[in-house]
């Protein structure tokens, strides 16, 4: 038999104190399906930005009825989703479990959600986190609560957090989420001394790694590992989306002849100074490559802050950095990554390879970076290490 209450997996037992075992029930109860909703809005992950990934889930005495996600930006949201695949009043009295608070404004794509939920019958609303976005920022939740709907939450919050991590950072600071990622040798060299660098890692951290790319919006690499390896950038050994690529190409280096350029993929995007050679910029536009102009930041180099600024901007909210060592030397400098992902070969090439971070000027060991251990994994016969950066807000 079931009970009655819409949010409780089972009856609970009735005991000399009843209330809280009612309680641990709903508080059980609420984390699963909130757990599924996350689930749910894992799906979208490579699809969304500039949108958060959400998902949605309605439960009615006890079962799940309906399940949804936000697919893509400027498709549905999550809510409307899951509340579509179900019948004229089947919602009713039901509970929607979504793990960012509801929208309730117009100015976007897509109608507000709120109304929708009401209209569907929906007595109770459990959420994950408050959305950021000030046109929202819990006038979502006033609204349903005006209604009369139950409200709850937050429930798995530093879950919810830590799957929209770079949408909350953007909406603070008007940043992207920074990741970093190596592959290097024992001794942390990606390279040997004449830049041999295939392969280092390998074939289930190729995997990873290809992942990682479907997982972000953006790839960026520095011009050097562009002519060194030739890379094309994509996504080949996982399922996934193509990110955007991004080289930054300070004197216009490129070959429009590169692999990059031969891809069935978005146009490659250089980073690069004003005013380059003419027929060159040309010859690079034919094959389909946009410009960023940056201007020259320390000891002539491209900023790289203007240009993450310029690519969030562009709905750019996950990026990935794969190198080399001056461009992440640069980031580590400026303080410009959140994440850094190590993959370790076990092989040692000695001082005379290539550094994965080039000179970073520390004379003293205060004055290094130090880093939070977030997880260790093996894969094939590499260890793959992920930290976090203590602070970045985009600032230097």
């Amino acid at each position: 038999m079931r009970c009655g209450i819409s949010h409780t997996a089972v009856c609970p037992v009735v005991t000399n104190d009843g209330f809280f075992s009612l309680l641990s029930v709903i508080v059980d109860s609420d984390q699963k399906y909130m757990q599924l909703a996350l689930r749910q809005a894992g799906k979208g992950i490579g699809y969304t930005s500039p949108n958060p990934r959400v998902g949605a889930v309605v439960v009615k005495d006890g079962q799940v009825i309906a399940r949804g996600y936000h697919r893509a930006y400027g498709a549905s949201h999550a809510e409307i989703d899951c509340l579509t695949k179900l019948k004229a009043g089947q919602a009713k009295g039901a509970t929607l479990y979504v793990n960012l608070e509801p929208c309730c404004h117009h100015d976007k794509k897509t109608p507000p959600c709120v109304p929708a939920i009401i209209k569907a019958g929906i007595t109770r609303l459990v959420y994950g986190i408050i959305d950021p976005n000030p046109d929202v920022n819990g006038q979502g939740l006033k609204e349903l609560r005006k209604t009369g709907i139950e409200v709850s939450g937050p429930v798995l919050e530093e879950q919810s957090k830590e799957l929209n991590r770079a949408y909350i950072k953007h909406r603070s600071s008007g940043f992207p989420w920074v990741t970093l990622k190596t592959a290097q040798s024992l001794d942390g060299r990606i390279a040997t001394n004449i830049g041999d660098t295939r392969w280092i890692s390998s074939q289930e951290s190729l995997k990873l790694a290809h992942q990682l790319r479907a997982e972000n919006d953006a790839i960026i690499v520095g011009i050097r590992t562009a002519l060194a390896d030739d890379p094309k950038l994509n996504v080949r050994f996982a399922k996934g989306p193509n990110p955007r690529r991004v080289i930054l190409d300070g004197d216009l280096r490129i070959s429009p002849n590169a692999s990059m350029f031969k891809v069935n993929s978005d146009p490659v995007i250089i980073a690069t100074k004003p005013y380059p050679p003419a027929e060159k910029a040309a010859r690079l536009e034919a094959q389909g490559a946009e410009f960023i102009w940056l201007p020259p930041g320390e000891a002539g180099t491209l900023d790289i802050k203007l240009l993450l600024e310029e690519l969030s901007r562009r709905g750019l909210l996950y990026l990935l950095v794969e190198g080399g060592s001056n461009v992440a030397a640069t980031i580590v400098k400026r303080n410009l990554f959140d994440e850094m992902i190590v993959v370790q070969a076990p092989m040692i090439i000695g001082g005379d390879g290539i550094p994965s971070i080039a000179s970073l000027g520390v004379t003293k060991l205060n004055e290094a970076r130090r880093l939070h251990l977030v997880k260790r994994k093996t894969y094939g016969s590499d260890l793959v290490t992920w930290f976090r950066s203590s602070s970045n807000s985009g600032a230097d």
